[in-house]
């Protein structure tokens, strides 16, 4: 992995959604209608559960994001900063909502999501350039796609022209892919195996196929490409050398907010100095236990628990 002098700093950009969940047997199908019995509701989007996860992880976290004048926002708001992050630029539209996320999980732990980004989505390039002093050398840009493109985009420019090292969760992937300008300005890329389809036009279906859409997302200008594979590990490309992590074998109950675990916890390791194969295993062991509860901010783990699952593996 390139060198870079971290400074133990995240700056996190991407949704603050009210997270609407109901579990049930099995997931409907068109047209149908599926009884239940619960109804919750949790503080999630991409932006935010990934922001908490890397302030427990240990980073010092910022999160930068347009939130509106309702009662979910001022809810999020609080929650978040509860858990250590520093919400004082997250920016407000008095006449927009928060983003919502209407989430339906199965018994076997896999869900369905519907969103709406809310005042999230209103978040400009324009508000990138007003808030430039956020962006510093030494810090991590961490990004969700769940904001308007052309905003992403902008911040990844700033990132790269302060010093900043760039982390992508591609998510939802881009239909039609990342500009070439912007992808060489992104130092890691961690798409999952459907966004990794969609990236490079591959179908994942395990770790050799999973090797060829690494090799593409080199191609495509992506320095250091990772792809999670869910029950089948992790995989990555490291210059020349690649990487494979096999998955923990826990009781799986919602896997909602793994993704986003994983890279909170992956972007917090780096920034502390940690080597990508270490802050890689302990990303890994991170999202693993979040899939142990219900929730998506309410299962990020300790770091006492990610440690106690990686000395079990020793």
């Amino acid at each position: 992995m390139v060198d870079f002098d971290f400074n133990g700093e995240i700056l996190c950009m991407g949704s603050m959604n009210m997270d609407l969940v109901m579990v049930m047997d099995s997931l409907p199908e068109p047209g149908e209608t599926v009884l239940t019995d619960n109804f919750s509701t949790y503080p999630g989007g991409k932006g935010g559960n990934q922001a908490v996860a890397a302030a427990m992880n240990g980073a010092k976290v910022q999160m930068f994001t347009k939130l509106g004048g309702d009662r979910f926002s001022v809810e999020l708001v609080n929650l978040m900063s509860e858990k250590g992050v520093d919400t004082s630029r997250i920016l407000r539209d008095p006449e927009r909502t928060a983003g919502i996320a209407m989430i339906r999980v199965d018994k076997k732990g896999q869900n369905s999501i519907s969103f709406t980004p809310g005042s999230n989505a209103l978040l400009s390039p324009a508000d990138v350039e007003r808030n430039s002093d956020l962006f510093q050398s030494g810090r991590i840009l961490l990004l969700t796609m769940e904001i308007a493109e052309e905003t992403i985009y902008r911040a990844i420019e700033m990132a790269h022209e302060k010093g900043m090292f760039t982390i992508v969760d591609p998510a939802p992937a881009p239909r039609q892919g990342f500009p070439d300008s912007i992808a060489s300005l992104v130092h890691l890329i961690k798409p999952n195996e459907t966004e990794a389809r969609i990236l490079t036009g591959i179908e994942v279906r395990d770790k050799e196929s999973a090797r060829d859409a690494l090799e593409k997302l080199r191609l495509l200008g992506f320095r250091l490409p990772i792809v999670t594979l869910g029950e089948k590990g992790i995989v990555g490309l490291d210059e020349d050398c690649f990487i494979e992590l096999n998955p923990f074998k826990v009781n799986c109950v919602d896997t909602t907010a793994a993704g986003d675990v994983f890279s909170g916890a992956l972007a917090a390791a780096l920034s502390k100095g940690e080597s990508l194969r270490q802050s890689l295993a302990w990303a890994n062991a991170a999202g693993a236990l979040s899939t142990t509860i219900s929730g998506a901010q309410t299962s990020i783990p300790s770091s006492e628990s990610v440690r106690d699952l990686l000395g079990k593996r020793v």
